[in-house]
Protein backbone atom coordinates (compact mmCIF):
# COMPACT_ATOMS: atom_id res chain seq x y z
CA UNK A 1 0.00 0.00 0.00
CA UNK A 2 1.24 3.73 -0.94
CA UNK A 3 1.45 5.73 2.00
CA UNK A 4 -0.58 9.63 1.69
CA UNK A 5 2.83 10.99 0.88
CA UNK A 6 3.77 8.38 -1.84
CA UNK A 7 0.33 9.22 -3.24
CA UNK A 8 0.60 12.70 -3.01
CA UNK A 9 4.24 12.50 -5.27
CA UNK A 10 2.85 10.31 -7.62
CA UNK A 11 0.31 12.81 -8.04
CA UNK A 12 2.79 16.03 -8.72
CA UNK A 13 4.93 13.62 -10.57
CA UNK A 14 1.71 14.41 -13.39
CA UNK A 15 2.15 17.95 -13.06
CA UNK A 16 -1.49 18.20 -11.96
CA UNK A 17 -3.43 18.41 -9.10
CA UNK A 18 -6.20 16.19 -8.64
CA UNK A 19 -9.16 15.38 -6.01
CA UNK A 20 -9.36 11.88 -7.51
CA UNK A 21 -6.29 10.24 -5.35
CA UNK A 22 -7.39 7.55 -3.10
CA UNK A 23 -4.98 6.74 -0.21
CA UNK A 24 -5.06 2.77 -1.47
CA UNK A 25 -5.10 3.12 -4.85
CA UNK A 26 -3.37 4.35 -7.58
CA UNK A 27 -3.62 8.21 -8.77
CA UNK A 28 -6.65 8.41 -11.49
CA UNK A 29 -7.74 12.23 -11.43
CA UNK A 30 -11.39 12.51 -11.46
CA UNK A 31 -12.61 16.43 -11.28
CA UNK A 32 -15.60 17.15 -9.23
CA UNK A 33 -18.89 17.15 -11.54
CA UNK A 34 -20.58 20.94 -11.30
CA UNK A 35 -22.22 22.92 -13.53
CA UNK A 36 -19.25 24.05 -15.63
CA UNK A 37 -18.10 20.07 -16.13
CA UNK A 38 -21.56 18.38 -16.64
CA UNK A 39 -21.71 19.45 -20.15
CA UNK A 40 -19.44 19.85 -23.35
CA UNK A 41 -17.87 23.54 -23.18
CA UNK A 42 -16.54 24.76 -26.65
CA UNK A 43 -12.43 26.64 -25.58
CA UNK A 44 -12.27 29.63 -27.15
CA UNK A 45 -10.69 30.02 -30.55
CA UNK A 46 -7.46 29.50 -31.30
CA UNK A 47 -5.97 31.70 -34.03
CA UNK A 48 -3.61 30.43 -36.92
CA UNK A 49 -0.37 29.39 -35.60
CA UNK A 50 2.18 31.67 -35.80
CA UNK A 51 6.14 31.77 -35.61
CA UNK A 52 8.18 33.35 -32.78
CA UNK A 53 10.90 36.08 -32.10
CA UNK A 54 14.67 34.18 -32.81
CA UNK A 55 15.92 33.53 -29.54
CA UNK A 56 19.31 34.97 -29.12
CA UNK A 57 22.00 33.06 -26.89
CA UNK A 58 25.05 34.81 -26.66
CA UNK A 59 28.61 32.12 -26.99
CA UNK A 60 28.42 32.32 -23.60
CA UNK A 61 25.22 30.94 -22.80
CA UNK A 62 23.46 27.11 -23.45
CA UNK A 63 19.64 26.44 -22.24
CA UNK A 64 19.00 23.29 -20.18
CA UNK A 65 15.20 21.63 -21.33
CA UNK A 66 13.40 18.97 -20.01
CA UNK A 67 11.34 17.18 -22.42
CA UNK A 68 8.55 14.61 -21.43
CA UNK A 69 6.91 11.83 -23.39
CA UNK A 70 3.75 10.63 -22.25
CA UNK A 71 2.50 7.50 -22.91
CA UNK A 72 -1.49 8.07 -23.97
CA UNK A 73 -3.08 8.03 -20.37
CA UNK A 74 -0.56 11.04 -19.78
CA UNK A 75 0.29 9.96 -16.07
CA UNK A 76 3.62 7.41 -17.33
CA UNK A 77 6.18 8.18 -20.44
CA UNK A 78 9.71 9.34 -20.28
CA UNK A 79 11.44 12.48 -19.63
CA UNK A 80 14.93 13.63 -20.83
CA UNK A 81 17.47 16.33 -19.86
CA UNK A 82 19.59 18.22 -22.32
CA UNK A 83 21.81 21.03 -22.95
CA UNK A 84 21.24 23.21 -26.30
CA UNK A 85 22.33 26.30 -27.20
CA UNK A 86 19.86 26.85 -30.38
CA UNK A 87 16.44 27.47 -29.79
CA UNK A 88 14.96 27.94 -33.09
CA UNK A 89 13.69 25.37 -35.50
CA UNK A 90 13.03 21.99 -33.71
CA UNK A 91 15.00 19.30 -31.43
CA UNK A 92 14.67 15.76 -30.72
CA UNK A 93 15.45 13.74 -27.32
CA UNK A 94 18.57 11.78 -29.00
CA UNK A 95 20.91 13.92 -27.62
CA UNK A 96 19.23 14.00 -23.83
CA UNK A 97 20.04 12.05 -20.77
CA UNK A 98 16.86 10.00 -19.69
CA UNK A 99 15.57 11.28 -16.10
CA UNK A 100 12.62 9.61 -14.14
CA UNK A 101 9.11 10.37 -15.44
CA UNK A 102 8.21 14.13 -14.90
CA UNK A 103 11.71 14.34 -13.08
CA UNK A 104 11.69 17.84 -10.84
CA UNK A 105 14.67 19.99 -11.89
CA UNK A 106 16.52 22.46 -9.53
CA UNK A 107 19.48 24.86 -10.37
CA UNK A 108 21.99 26.23 -8.09
CA UNK A 109 24.72 28.37 -9.59
CA UNK A 110 26.15 25.39 -12.28
CA UNK A 111 24.86 22.70 -9.56
CA UNK A 112 21.97 21.02 -11.50
CA UNK A 113 19.95 18.96 -9.54
CA UNK A 114 17.19 15.79 -10.38
CA UNK A 115 15.15 15.13 -7.59
CA UNK A 116 13.64 11.47 -6.42
CA UNK A 117 10.10 11.15 -7.35
CA UNK A 118 10.18 7.60 -6.12
CA UNK A 119 9.04 6.42 -9.10
CA UNK A 120 10.16 4.51 -12.08
CA UNK A 121 14.44 5.30 -12.52
CA UNK A 122 14.14 6.84 -8.99
CA UNK A 123 12.67 4.05 -6.80
CA UNK A 124 16.02 4.17 -5.47
CA UNK A 125 15.36 7.53 -3.69
CA UNK A 126 18.68 9.53 -4.62
CA UNK A 127 19.13 13.14 -5.73
CA UNK A 128 21.61 13.78 -8.53
CA UNK A 129 23.49 16.21 -8.86
CA UNK A 130 25.18 17.11 -12.14
CA UNK A 131 27.77 19.81 -12.63
CA UNK A 132 27.69 22.24 -15.71
CA UNK A 133 31.30 23.43 -17.24
CA UNK A 134 30.51 26.60 -18.56
CA UNK A 135 34.08 26.10 -20.63
CA UNK A 136 33.22 22.85 -22.27
CA UNK A 137 29.33 23.93 -22.10
CA UNK A 138 28.40 20.21 -21.21
CA UNK A 139 26.92 18.84 -17.66
CA UNK A 140 28.59 15.89 -16.32
CA UNK A 141 30.44 15.40 -12.99
CA UNK A 142 27.32 12.90 -11.42
CA UNK A 143 27.43 13.11 -7.68
CA UNK A 144 24.13 11.27 -6.00
CA UNK A 145 22.95 11.44 -2.02
CA UNK A 146 20.60 9.10 -0.61
CA UNK A 147 17.32 10.32 0.91
CA UNK A 148 14.02 8.79 2.73
CA UNK A 149 11.87 6.59 0.84
CA UNK A 150 8.82 8.77 0.63
CA UNK A 151 10.89 12.33 1.40
CA UNK A 152 9.72 13.68 -1.95
CA UNK A 153 11.68 16.79 -1.76
CA UNK A 154 10.88 18.92 -4.73
CA UNK A 155 13.49 21.98 -5.25
CA UNK A 156 16.77 23.00 -3.60
CA UNK A 157 17.45 26.59 -2.74
CA UNK A 158 20.26 28.45 -2.33
CA UNK A 159 21.04 29.76 1.36
CA UNK A 160 24.89 30.78 0.78
CA UNK A 161 27.54 29.72 -1.25
CA UNK A 162 28.04 26.96 1.48
CA UNK A 163 24.10 26.14 2.25
CA UNK A 164 21.32 25.24 0.73
CA UNK A 165 17.87 24.54 1.76
CA UNK A 166 16.07 20.92 0.87
CA UNK A 167 12.72 20.53 1.55
CA UNK A 168 11.29 17.15 2.16
CA UNK A 169 7.69 17.86 1.31
CA UNK A 170 6.10 14.59 2.96
CA UNK A 171 8.36 13.88 6.01
CA UNK A 172 8.16 17.48 7.41
CA UNK A 173 11.18 18.53 7.19
CA UNK A 174 14.18 20.75 5.44
CA UNK A 175 17.77 19.73 5.52
CA UNK A 176 20.44 22.12 5.86
CA UNK A 177 23.23 20.83 2.99
CA UNK A 178 26.14 21.75 1.28
CA UNK A 179 25.81 22.34 -1.83
CA UNK A 180 29.46 21.26 -3.33
CA UNK A 181 29.56 18.75 -0.77
CA UNK A 182 26.37 17.31 -0.65
CA UNK A 183 26.70 16.86 2.92
CA UNK A 184 23.94 17.69 5.52
CA UNK A 185 24.75 20.11 8.10
CA UNK A 186 21.28 20.36 9.77
CA UNK A 187 17.66 19.55 10.10
CA UNK A 188 15.10 21.99 10.51
CA UNK A 189 11.77 19.79 11.92
CA UNK A 190 8.43 21.41 10.93
CA UNK A 191 5.65 18.64 11.83
CA UNK A 192 4.82 20.67 15.08
CA UNK A 193 3.24 23.21 12.29
CA UNK A 194 1.13 20.33 10.64
CA UNK A 195 -2.52 20.14 10.53
CA UNK A 196 -3.78 16.95 11.43
CA UNK A 197 -1.06 15.02 9.66
CA UNK A 198 2.52 14.62 10.29
CA UNK A 199 3.39 17.48 7.53
CA UNK A 200 2.84 20.97 6.59
CA UNK A 201 4.01 19.86 3.43
CA UNK A 202 6.84 22.32 3.27
CA UNK A 203 6.70 23.76 -0.48
CA UNK A 204 8.84 26.66 -2.09
CA UNK A 205 10.82 29.52 0.27
CA UNK A 206 12.61 32.72 -0.74
CA UNK A 207 15.40 34.50 0.89
CA UNK A 208 14.51 38.42 2.31
CA UNK A 209 17.14 39.67 4.59
CA UNK A 210 17.74 38.07 7.06
CA UNK A 211 14.54 36.10 7.27
CA UNK A 212 13.84 32.78 5.03
CA UNK A 213 10.32 32.48 4.17
CA UNK A 214 9.41 28.71 3.18
CA UNK A 215 5.40 27.99 1.85
CA UNK A 216 3.71 25.22 3.42
CA UNK A 217 0.97 23.53 1.15
CA UNK A 218 -1.02 21.84 4.03
CA UNK A 219 -3.15 18.97 2.51
CA UNK A 220 -5.53 16.50 3.41
CA UNK A 221 -5.74 12.63 2.74
CA UNK A 222 -7.56 13.73 -0.44
CA UNK A 223 -4.34 15.71 -1.78
CA UNK A 224 -5.97 19.15 -1.27
CA UNK A 225 -6.13 21.92 1.22
CA UNK A 226 -8.89 21.63 3.99
CA UNK A 227 -11.72 22.75 3.13
CA UNK A 228 -11.96 23.80 7.21
CA UNK A 229 -8.16 25.22 6.56
CA UNK A 230 -8.10 27.70 3.06
CA UNK A 231 -5.75 29.70 4.02
CA UNK A 232 -2.01 30.57 2.92
CA UNK A 233 0.70 29.81 5.83
CA UNK A 234 4.72 30.28 5.84
CA UNK A 235 7.00 29.53 8.05
CA UNK A 236 9.71 32.63 8.92
CA UNK A 237 12.64 30.91 8.97
CA UNK A 238 16.18 32.51 10.39
CA UNK A 239 18.99 31.51 7.80
CA UNK A 240 22.01 32.47 10.54
CA UNK A 241 20.34 29.68 13.29
CA UNK A 242 17.81 27.22 11.04
CA UNK A 243 15.14 27.62 13.84
CA UNK A 244 11.44 28.93 12.55
CA UNK A 245 11.01 32.05 14.21
CA UNK A 246 7.35 31.92 13.55
CA UNK A 247 4.29 30.96 11.04
CA UNK A 248 2.67 33.59 9.46
CA UNK A 249 -1.12 32.84 8.08
CA UNK A 250 -3.60 34.76 5.37
CA UNK A 251 -7.14 33.36 5.22
CA UNK A 252 -9.40 36.63 4.38
CA UNK A 253 -9.77 35.37 0.65
CA UNK A 254 -9.98 31.83 1.10
CA UNK A 255 -7.04 31.01 -1.08
CA UNK A 256 -5.00 28.10 -0.36
CA UNK A 257 -2.05 26.24 -1.73
CA UNK A 258 0.95 28.33 -2.14
CA UNK A 259 3.31 27.69 -4.40
CA UNK A 260 3.80 24.98 -6.62
CA UNK A 261 7.17 23.16 -4.80
CA UNK A 262 9.00 22.57 -8.60
CA UNK A 263 8.09 25.86 -10.19
CA UNK A 264 10.62 27.90 -8.61
CA UNK A 265 9.17 31.49 -9.59
CA UNK A 266 5.89 31.17 -7.88
CA UNK A 267 7.54 33.28 -4.81
CA UNK A 268 9.28 36.13 -5.83
CA UNK A 269 9.57 40.02 -4.79
CA UNK A 270 9.13 42.84 -6.88
CA UNK A 271 11.37 46.13 -7.16
CA UNK A 272 10.07 47.33 -3.59
CA UNK A 273 11.37 44.26 -1.87
CA UNK A 274 7.34 43.23 -1.39
CA UNK A 275 6.90 39.41 -1.51
CA UNK A 276 4.11 38.06 -3.59
CA UNK A 277 3.54 34.18 -3.50
CA UNK A 278 0.77 32.75 -6.26
CA UNK A 279 -1.42 30.41 -5.17
CA UNK A 280 -2.87 27.24 -7.06
CA UNK A 281 -5.91 26.69 -4.94
CA UNK A 282 -7.92 23.69 -5.74
CA UNK A 283 -6.26 23.53 -9.10
CA UNK A 284 -9.42 24.12 -10.65
CA UNK A 285 -10.82 20.93 -10.15
CA UNK A 286 -13.54 21.42 -7.66
CA UNK A 287 -15.96 23.95 -9.11
CA UNK A 288 -16.85 24.69 -5.31
CA UNK A 289 -13.65 26.35 -4.26
CA UNK A 290 -12.49 28.41 -7.35
CA UNK A 291 -10.03 30.64 -5.35
CA UNK A 292 -6.94 31.27 -6.36
CA UNK A 293 -4.06 34.27 -6.73
CA UNK A 294 -1.83 36.24 -4.91
CA UNK A 295 -1.02 37.13 -0.89
CA UNK A 296 1.82 39.84 -0.06
CA UNK A 297 4.55 40.28 2.71
CA UNK A 298 5.16 43.91 2.23
CA UNK A 299 9.15 44.89 2.47
CA UNK A 300 10.48 45.03 5.77
CA UNK A 301 7.44 42.76 7.26
CA UNK A 302 7.35 39.30 8.31
CA UNK A 303 3.43 39.32 8.38
CA UNK A 304 0.91 39.09 5.78
CA UNK A 305 -1.12 42.20 4.36
CA UNK A 306 -4.37 41.22 3.72
CA UNK A 307 -5.28 44.76 2.17
CA UNK A 308 -2.65 43.19 -1.07
CA UNK A 309 -4.27 39.61 -1.42
CA UNK A 310 -5.71 39.47 -5.11
CA UNK A 311 -7.97 36.62 -5.55
CA UNK A 312 -8.63 36.48 -9.30
CA UNK A 313 -11.28 33.77 -10.16
CA UNK A 314 -13.58 36.21 -10.48
CA UNK A 315 -11.94 38.59 -12.85
CA UNK A 316 -12.30 38.63 -16.77
CA UNK A 317 -9.52 37.25 -18.47
CA UNK A 318 -9.11 39.42 -21.61
CA UNK A 319 -9.47 38.07 -24.56
CA UNK A 320 -11.43 34.85 -23.15
CA UNK A 321 -14.49 33.78 -21.88
CA UNK A 322 -12.96 31.80 -19.33
CA UNK A 323 -12.00 32.73 -15.68
CA UNK A 324 -9.10 31.59 -13.87
CA UNK A 325 -9.48 28.81 -11.29
CA UNK A 326 -5.76 28.10 -10.49
CA UNK A 327 -2.17 30.02 -11.20
CA UNK A 328 0.30 26.82 -11.99
CA UNK A 329 3.18 28.67 -12.71
CA UNK A 330 4.47 32.46 -13.08
CA UNK A 331 7.38 34.59 -13.31
CA UNK A 332 7.64 38.02 -12.40
CA UNK A 333 8.91 40.54 -15.57
CA UNK A 334 8.80 43.72 -13.43
CA UNK A 335 6.60 46.55 -12.93
CA UNK A 336 4.34 44.66 -11.94
CA UNK A 337 3.84 42.61 -14.51
CA UNK A 338 3.48 38.74 -14.31
CA UNK A 339 2.89 36.20 -17.08
CA UNK A 340 1.40 32.88 -15.78
CA UNK A 341 -0.61 29.59 -16.93
CA UNK A 342 -3.73 29.59 -15.09
CA UNK A 343 -6.57 26.45 -15.30
CA UNK A 344 -9.15 27.01 -16.85
CA UNK A 345 -11.82 24.48 -14.68
CA UNK A 346 -14.37 23.94 -17.61
CA UNK A 347 -11.53 22.40 -19.95
CA UNK A 348 -10.58 19.78 -17.95
CA UNK A 349 -12.15 17.38 -19.77
CA UNK A 350 -12.60 13.34 -19.17
CA UNK A 351 -8.33 12.86 -18.72
CA UNK A 352 -7.17 15.87 -16.33
CA UNK A 353 -3.87 14.77 -17.14
CA UNK A 354 -4.14 15.27 -21.02
CA UNK A 355 -6.66 18.10 -21.45
CA UNK A 356 -5.48 20.94 -23.06
CA UNK A 357 -6.71 23.38 -20.38
CA UNK A 358 -3.84 25.69 -18.83
CA UNK A 359 -3.82 29.18 -20.65
CA UNK A 360 -0.95 31.19 -20.72
CA UNK A 361 -1.94 35.39 -19.64
CA UNK A 362 -0.25 38.43 -18.26
CA UNK A 363 -0.99 40.12 -15.67
CA UNK A 364 -1.04 43.17 -13.72
CA UNK A 365 -0.41 43.19 -10.15
CA UNK A 366 -1.24 46.99 -9.85
CA UNK A 367 -4.02 47.27 -12.31
CA UNK A 368 -5.61 44.30 -11.50
CA UNK A 369 -5.83 42.84 -14.76
CA UNK A 370 -5.06 39.70 -16.93
CA UNK A 371 -5.15 38.91 -20.70
CA UNK A 372 -4.70 36.07 -22.70
CA UNK A 373 -1.25 35.87 -24.80
CA UNK A 374 -2.28 35.34 -27.96
CA UNK A 375 -0.33 32.84 -30.13
CA UNK A 376 0.68 30.57 -27.05
CA UNK A 377 -1.88 27.45 -27.27
CA UNK A 378 -3.44 25.71 -24.89
CA UNK A 379 -1.52 23.57 -23.06
CA UNK A 380 -1.92 20.32 -20.68
CA UNK A 381 -0.42 20.52 -17.18
CA UNK A 382 3.22 18.70 -18.42
CA UNK A 383 4.27 21.87 -20.34
CA UNK A 384 3.28 25.21 -18.23
CA UNK A 385 7.43 26.05 -18.20
CA UNK A 386 8.50 29.84 -18.25
CA UNK A 387 12.09 31.51 -18.60
CA UNK A 388 13.24 34.52 -19.72
CA UNK A 389 15.69 35.99 -22.21
CA UNK A 390 16.51 39.58 -23.35
CA UNK A 391 13.09 41.37 -23.93
CA UNK A 392 11.43 37.84 -24.67
CA UNK A 393 9.50 35.88 -22.60
CA UNK A 394 10.08 31.80 -23.13
CA UNK A 395 6.88 29.45 -22.25
CA UNK A 396 6.78 25.60 -22.83
CA UNK A 397 3.23 24.55 -24.42
CA UNK A 398 1.83 21.70 -25.83
CA UNK A 399 -0.64 22.52 -28.24
CA UNK A 400 -3.21 20.82 -30.12
CA UNK A 401 -1.05 21.84 -33.74
CA UNK A 402 2.20 22.98 -32.39
CA UNK A 403 4.54 22.13 -29.10
CA UNK A 404 7.53 23.31 -27.74
CA UNK A 405 8.87 26.75 -26.97
CA UNK A 406 7.22 29.51 -27.55
CA UNK A 407 8.31 33.10 -27.54
CA UNK A 408 6.17 35.85 -26.20
CA UNK A 409 7.34 39.59 -26.46
CA UNK A 410 5.52 42.48 -23.62
CA UNK A 411 6.47 44.95 -26.04
CA UNK A 412 4.84 44.29 -29.10
CA UNK A 413 2.22 41.71 -27.60
CA UNK A 414 3.17 39.16 -30.73
CA UNK A 415 3.47 35.33 -29.51
CA UNK A 416 4.22 32.27 -32.18
CA UNK A 417 6.38 29.06 -31.48
CA UNK A 418 10.40 29.07 -31.50
CA UNK A 419 11.01 25.96 -30.82
CA UNK A 420 9.45 22.28 -31.78
CA UNK A 421 10.34 19.26 -29.46
CA UNK A 422 9.40 16.56 -29.19
CA UNK A 423 7.01 15.92 -26.04
CA UNK A 424 6.39 18.48 -24.03
CA UNK A 425 8.47 21.18 -22.42
CA UNK A 426 8.66 21.05 -18.78
CA UNK A 427 11.65 23.13 -17.98
CA UNK A 428 14.26 25.50 -18.92
CA UNK A 429 17.47 27.28 -17.86
CA UNK A 430 19.44 29.69 -19.16
CA UNK A 431 23.05 29.08 -18.05
CA UNK A 432 25.17 32.81 -18.35
CA UNK A 433 22.49 35.01 -18.07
Amino acid sequence: MMNKKMMWAACLVALVMTTGCGKDTPPEPKPQPGPDTTKTVTPDPEPAPQIGEKIVLNSGQMCLIETTVKNPDGMSGSSYLQLTNNLSGSIDNSKGIQIAFAGMISVIDNYIFVLPTGMGKDAEFKVRRYTYDPKTQTMGDLKTIDVPAGATPYNVQKVSADKMYMPNYSLGNVWVMNPTTLQKTGEIDLKQYAYKDASPEPSLGILRGDRYFLTLDQIGSNYMPYEERRQVEVAVIDPKTDKVLKVITENSKKIAFPTRPFYKDMIFTDEQGDIYIACAGYFGYNPKYRENGFVCIPAGKDEFDASRTWEISGVTIEGSKFKSSAILNCKYLGNGKVVAFVAILELNGTNPYTSKSAMAVIMDLKAKTIKRIVGVPMTDGHSTAIETQGNLVLLGAFGEKQAGLFTYNPATGKAGLSLSTVGNLSFMHIFGK
